[in-house]
């Protein structure tokens, strides 16, 4: 069988087969390039087209996802410049009533939070109905973790908040050696995105811990 035999009788498989066992093919034969074209929904172009299209599709998905990474960064960098901040207030403070009114307004002005509050099962106390939202809160963050959600009972809402508050994280106060929570802290939000339960916790579990401390040792005989 002469050659021009053997190419007419070549399959299309058998020409696939062949360019993946030759891949420099076309580098040795460039301008065959220029003579193979793709049609899609954008319609004919050749291969070298197509393949330039593909590329500035990639850098352009590249660029997005660099934007992205670089906007998480900048928005985790300025939650630990907040939260230092709200720290460095707090290990100044040097009575609980000064913690009781400038903590909850640190937050609220340092994290735009609409609603700030905290709580002790002894300030809950006075009334009946309050006892049980706080134990009803308190079972809720067993896990002495921060718990964020957009659907949380009217009477844990009524609890801590005063206007019309969508979604909210309660977060608990303790200290390391705490096995439940000195006192809950509360962020609500009118926006109903802004604390579901998917969302990670890391940030407000620290700062719970930290609120917890200095809390604890600013009680008059301690806990």
């Amino acid at each position: 069988m002469n050659p021009a035999e053997q190419t007419t009788n070549m399959t299309r498989a058998d020409f696939a087969s062949y360019l993946r066992d030759h891949p420099t093919i076309f580098q040795q034969y460039p301008e065959l390039l220029e003579l193979v074209s793709l049609s899609d929904s954008r319609g004919t172009a050749s291969l070298i087209e197509r393949q330039i299209s593909l590329l500035k599709e990639r850098l352009k998905e590249q660029q997005s996802q660099q934007h992205q990474f670089i906007q998480v960064a900048r928005e985790n960098e300025q939650i630990s410049d907040n939260f230092t901040h709200v720290i460095c207030q707090m290990i100044g403070f040097t009575n609980l009533s000064e913690f009781a009114t400038e903590f909850p307004n640190e937050l609220r002005t340092k994290f735009e939070i609409d609603e700030v509050s905290f709580k002790t099962s002894q300030a809950a106390s006075r009334r009946q109905s309050d006892s049980d939202s706080y134990e009803d809160a308190i079972r809720r963050l067993s896990n002495n973790r921060a718990v964020c959600d957009n659907r949380w009972p009217s009477n844990i809402m009524s609890l801590f908040f005063s206007k019309d508050i969508n979604s909210a994280a309660l977060v608990p106060m303790r200290t390391p050696d705490s096995k439940s929570p000195l006192a809950i802290l509360a962020l609500g939000s009118r926006e109903p995105d802004r604390y579901t339960n998917d969302l990670g916790t890391a940030h407000l579990d620290r700062l719970g811990l930290m609120a917890g401390i200095c809390f604890a040792r600013l009680q008059p005989h301690g806990i």
